[in-house]
Order: C-alpha cells, then sequence, then structure tokens
C-alpha cells in the first residue's frame, strides 16, 4: 500500500467550483504518484466553509454551524474523488450533524463511512460548543482493517488500544495543532502508540493561520507515519516524517500486517502483554524511606 499523507493549509476560495479545482489537484497528484490511500488532516473541512471573503473574525460557533452546513457536500466531494481517482481518502474533518468533529472515510467503490471525535478539547467544548462523538469504529477495507483517532484522541492509550485489540493493524491521526507543544504532544502520542499496539501510526497536520477563521487562527505540524521500533523496521520507529510547516504530500510505501508482525516475532510482545498490567493497576502500596 501507499500512503500519501498531507500537511495542509485550507484557504479561501471565490466559489464552490474553486474548492473543487484545489481538491481534485491534490487528489490526482496523489493518485498519479501511485497513492492507494489518502490522508488530510483533523479541519481541513473548514475549507468547505471558506467560500467568498474573509468577513471580520465571527466566533468560533460561527464557524461549527457553517461547517455543519457544508458538511453532506464536503462528504460527496471527497466521495467523488475517491471513485474518479479510484484511492481512499480520509477527508479533512469538519463540523457535522450534532455538533461533532467528523472525519469522513470513503472507498473508490462508493463506500461512506466515518469517525466522530470522542474526547473534546477545552476549546472544543467552551469556545465551539461541540459534542463528543458517541462510539469507537473499525472499518474493514480492501486495504486492511483501519482505526481512526482524531487528533486528541490519539493521546488516550485505551481507545488505541480497543482498536488494536479489534484487528486494527493500522491507525489514523487527523490532527490540528496549533502551536509547536501540541504538534509535540499529538506526534509523540503517535509514536507512543505505535509502541504499546505495535501498530501502523499515520498523522497528517494542518496548518495556519486562516484569515478570518479563528479555528485554524495558527496552525503547526508535519505527516509522519510511525511504527514500533523492532526487528526488520526502522529502529527510530519512524517510516516517514514531512517538512515542517510545509504544505503538501508525504508518501510511505507501507504493509501494515507486516509492520504489526513484531506482536508475534518482536523483540518484545507490548501488545501481547497487555494485560499483565492489570494485576498491578490499583493504589500504590506506599513504602516509608529513611
Amino acid at each position: 500500500m501507499k500512503l500519501a499523507i498531507a500537511t495542509y493549509l485550507p484557504e479561501w476560495h471565490a466559489d464552490w467550483t474553486a474548492l473543487c479545482a484545489k481538491l481534485d489537484t491534490w487528489v490526482a497528484d496523489a493518485a498519479g504518484q501511485g497513492a492507494d490511500f489518502l490522508v488530510f488532516p483533523e479541519y481541513g473541512g473548514t475549507e468547505a466553509a471558506l467560500i467568498g471573503e474573509p468577513d471580520g473574525d465571527p466566533k468560533p460557533s460561527i464557524w461549527r454551524d457553517r461547517m455543519m452546513a457544508t458538511a453532506d457536500a464536503w462528504c460527496h466531494l471527497h466521495s467523488d474523488l475517491a471513485q474518479k481517482y479510484g484511492v481512499h481518502i480520509l477527508a479533512g474533518s469538519l463540523c457535522a450533524d450534532g455538533a461533532v468533529n467528523r472525519a469522513y472515510l470513503l472507498a473508490p467503490d462508493g463506500g461512506v463511512a466515518w469517525q466522530d471525535k470522542l474526547i473534546l478539547t477545552p476549546y472544543e467544548r467552551n469556545e465551539m460548543g461541540l459534542c463528543a462523538g458517541a462510539e469507537l469504529r473499525v472499518f474493514d477495507t480492501k486495504l486492511g482493517r483501519i482505526g481512526i483517532l482524531i487528533c486528541y484522541d490519539s493521546e488516550f492509550p485505551l481507545l488505541a488500544r480497543s482498536l488494536v485489540a479489534a484487528g486494527a493493524d493500522m491507525i489514523l491521526v487527523p490532527s490540528a495543532t496549533d502551536l509547536p507543544a501540541g504538534y509535540s504532544r499529538v506526534s509523540q502520542s503517535c509514536r507512543a502508540r505505535a509502541i504499546e499496539g505495535q501498530c501502523l501510526i499515520v498523522q497528517s497536520s494542518v496548518l495556519g493561520p486562516v484569515a478570518g477563521c479563528d479555528v485554524v487562527e495558527t496552525g503547526t505540524g508535519a505527516a509522519g507515519v510511525f511504527c514500533p521500533p523492532d526487528v526488520g523496521l526502522p529502529s527510530d520507529g519512524i517510516l516517514a516524517l514531512g517538512t515542517m510547516n510545509q504544505a503538501g504530500w508525504t508518501f510511505a510505501d507501507v504493509n501494515p500486517a507486516a509492520i504489526a508482525a513484531p506482536r508475534q516475532t518482536g523483540q518484545v510482545g507490548n501488545f501481547t502483554h497487555w494485560g499483565e498490567q492489570d494485576r498491578h493497576i490499583g493504589r500504590p502500596r506506599p513504602i516509608r524511606l529513611g
């Protein structure tokens, strides 16, 4: 499988036709270089609401409503592109019905699915007024069983564990991190999840600033593809890493099943030995020293 992972800057467009032309160019470029699976970042879908000219500085809840109004069209656009170019696409997430942060997954045969963000950041709770998603899903595709953790969700190990326990060999992490500290948290969490689950983790990043759009007021990051550092895999656990804060595709040829093989044959057995933590979890016994 060849992955194309976006570091992506949403932009204002004069009309919907111009937006469609931009996305067509991006998808055509990746498909033309042999990519089977394209991954866009969290809040890449703000672009669906960036039609016209900046008009002041609407508050975050207004951007939530604008994205919700365009979510269906955004989904259909990416579904059409997936079918046109014969690729799987994880579309940039946006606010959708129920005021959730939703990432649509589109298949080349017209299949449509999605994952909603489960654990919201303080900004999403307090400023945007979003609602948490209801469930964690795994997706059976022709390219394997896949899970999705939207940005902050990747910082919670039990969510990733549930996905790998359900058979996911690859987890996609579309992210939106405003400052370097946020990018560090998410990218380091991705690398930790790759070690714990002995699986492939794919991170896509959104860039900023976008004039007049508080949701993407700033944006820092790079695309990354991470694996467990083990036998037959990179010793640093990095399969691919894009250039920081540079929009474009990062490509990686991967075999998720082979990357998960150390679960059975690796130097360590994090996946197999996970349950051994249970008997040690509880209130640690205090020991007085001195």
